[in-house]
């Protein structure tokens, strides 16, 4: 038995290692992609069943410690560091780059918790960075617990023989574990009998009895570790009868060749675990690549938008009425807002998008949008709600949902050109233990599925999988943009949902919205509160904080025809400044998000220091990664690209909520 469990052992061991290794081969991991890294590690250890692996932890240069659990809940973001220079001198030298050794004591204090660690260093390409450093990035750890691994290797023989008064242990060069007789597990001396030799038996009599001891030893990363067993002598003597030494010879004959049986299979499902984890690290791999280059050409394509917009706006304005520039500079809008809807859409998918999310009653969203719904589908296609009994309110942006069930509305539209049914199902869904899922696990806690069915054409499974792709469409040119679909998927996914989808060709589909429950009630409906407008001023003095050079003198020239005392920088240090050597009053900040050095909401904060009741808004087109529920509380939002009648109207309903309701600026 024990050299059964050994080769077990050493299995899952090299398994756990070839695993660690893959991971730490990827961009993101290599460059500590913190804002991803929580999707790569679900993705890639998600699959924990047996409970082997508690934590992982990668530790930068500095011995910072980023730690995860296997679905990928970030348990700490570098709060806590690890001083170990000779671990650190060890991971330094590229001679020892992709070894994998065992250490004791890492990210807690747990006596049984071991880490399998290697060291990282930044040689993958990707994106971002085509030619990589090189250099070294730290380490990284899958962290273990000896106590769990007797539990999952030793206790199935402790169940098989719990009569048999049998002992059994593993242990490591520092720390033992035993078990039996029964299931219970104690601490135990590393190796009390000074064993030698890979495996053997011997008899032992000492004080704990005349006893059968036989061991095996694996090696597990750069240490040994072993697997021992131990009966009193008179259950396992051969010369107890007959019937015992026929007993013994059965469970030779069959125990012999069951341990290759199952060592066998063990194998097979590792290889199918390595095939699984790569295709799944695959997929999030493109994914995530095709998610950034989208983002990264939004963002800078908004801010030329904006001047592209606000120039035509301010042609239309001096242009004679019924002249043709003006007939142009209305073109050139029409064609700025069509660009702008669709930067909108790379931004939803690459989840970088502003969202407001709030508790919301799906049952009132859906009767408000079945009837654009219809006319979305049409006359010959049949719209059908079925919606569960008490529904659990929705954590979600309502706009983005109402958008997103539009969507899917108007796809399966396309998949039924001679008509058909599409029906759309909410209920309830608590998911306690999680699920597994091939695209990603979904973590455990409270959901509304909201499932969306056509009885179209179907899809085979190459469109299904590339059906979330920007720009992928089944559709003739000219048709569609192949932007809807991957829209819903950045947007589901950014708010912690899930989504799914059941195909079969010429059957229909069925596209599943897995969104988080809300912990709070939807609010009631209640009209918007009357503000009466502060007449005091019609112009004012506002600070603009904006690097893009485009957008900061159109915003400077609308603001000023608008009678507007406008103070421009170039940066958030600039802006400090300004306002530092100005003796006025500043009634405004109007501030880009995203700016080298000092960024937008800091700016707010530290001007609001000397200025309190500063009124603040913040400008951006890619912000959802840097401006925080904390940030809005006591700023408003305009988002890129935008018109300068936009502008001025957001300029003015800021000025005008009455100076009662915010503190006085200095001045």
């Amino acid at each position: 038995m024990v050299r059964t469990v050994a080769v077990a052992m050493a299995g899952e061991i090299q398994a756990q290692t070839a695993r660690l290794r893959q991971f730490a081969s990827l961009p993101s991991v290599q460059n500590l992609d913190v804002d991803v890294l929580s999707q790569r590690v679900d993705a890639a250890f998600g699959e924990n069943a047996s409970g082997l692996i508690n934590l992982i932890v990668r530790a930068d240069p500095a011995g910072r410690l980023y730690i995860w659990t296997p679905n990928g809940q970030m348990m700490g973001k570098g709060e806590l560091t690890r001083a170990d220079e000779p671990l650190w001198q060890w991971a330094r030298d590229r001679a020892n780059a992709n070894e994998v050794r065992v250490i004791h004591g890492w990210a807690n204090s747990v006596t049984s918790r071991r880490a399998l660690i290697m060291p990282v260093w930044r040689n993958a390409p990707s994106a971002e960075n085509p030619t990589p450093t090189n250099d070294f990035g730290g380490v990284i750890a899958l962290v273990i617990d000896i106590n769990r691994f007797a539990e999952v290797y030793l206790g199935p023989a402790m169940n098989d023989l719990a009569d048999s008064r049998l002992v059994v242990g593993l242990a490591t060069p520092d720390f033992g574990v035993r078990m039996g007789p029964g299931r219970d597990t104690a601490p135990t001396p590393a190796d009390a009998h000074q064993h030698a030799g890979d495996q053997g038996t011997m008899l032992l009599d000492d004080a704990g009895g005349k006893r059968l001891h036989a061991w095996a030893k694996l090696a597990a990363a750069d240490e040994t570790w072993m697997v021992a067993s131990s009966a009193p002598y008179s259950v396992v003597s051969i010369q107890r009868s007959a019937r015992a030494q026929l007993a013994l010879t059965a469970m030779l004959l069959i125990a012999v060749p069951l341990a290759g049986w199952l060592i066998a299979r063990r194998e097979r499902q590792i290889q199918q675990e390595h095939r699984d984890l790569e295709r799944r690290l695959a997929e999030s791999q493109k994914m995530e690549a095709i998610g950034k280059l989208a983002g990264g050409v939004a963002h800078d394509f908004n801010n030329m938008l904006t001047a592209i917009l606000g120039y035509a706006s301010l042609i239309q304005e001096d242009a004679p009425q019924k002249s043709a520039i003006r007939d142009q500079a209305l073109q050139i809008s029409y064609a700025a807002e069509n660009a702008a809807a669709l930067t909108q859409k790379l931004l939803a998918f690459s989840r970088k998008q502003v969202l407001h999310a709030d508790p919301m009653d799906f049952r009132s969203l859906l009767g408000n949008l079945l009837p654009l719904a219809r006319n979305a589908v049409g006359e010959d296609i049949t719209v059908s709600t079925q919606i569960g009994e008490d529904l659990w309110p929705i954590l979600a942006d309502p706009a983005q949902l109402e958008q997103s069930i539009l969507n899917l509305a108007i796809n399966a539209r396309d998949a039924m050109p001679k008509g058909g049914t599409l029906q759309v199902a909410a209920r309830n869904a608590p998911r306690p233990s999680g699920e597994r899922r091939p695209d990603a696990d979904v973590k455990p806690g409270d959901y509304v599925q909201i499932t969306v069915t056509d009885t179209g054409v179907g899809m085979d499974d190459a469109t299904r999988t590339r059906m979330f792709e920007p720009f992928f469409t089944t559709k003739a040119p000219g048709k569609g943009t192949g932007l809807g679909l991957s829209t819903v998927y950045g947007f589901v996914r950014q708010c912690g949902g899930y989504i799914g989808v059941l195909s079969t060709p010429g059957k229909g589909t069925s596209i599943e919205l897995l969104l988080p429950r809300a912990n709070a009630p939807a609010p009631a409906a209640a009209p918007a509160p009357h503000l009466e407008p502060d007449t005091t001023r019609r112009s004012a003095t506002i600070l603009l904080a904006e690097d893009e050079d485009g957008v900061r003198l159109l915003a400077v020239e609308a603001l000023e025809r608008r009678g507007h005392r406008v103070l421009a920088a170039p940066n958030g240090e600039e802006a400090l400044k300004i306002a530092g050597a100005f003796e006025g009053t500043i009634h405004l900040l109007i501030s880009d998000v995203v700016m080298p050095g000092l960024k937008g909401p800091e700016l707010a904060d530290r001007l609001r220091a000397t200025r309190p009741g500063l009124r603040v808004m913040l400008m951006s087109g890619y912000a959802a990664d840097v401006v925080t529920p904390a940030d809005l509380e006591e700023a408003s939002l305009l988002s890129k690209p935008f018109s300068t009648a936009t502008l001025l109207k957001a300029v003015r309903s800021v000025l005008d909520v009455p100076l009662s309701s915010t503190p006085a600026s200095r001045g």
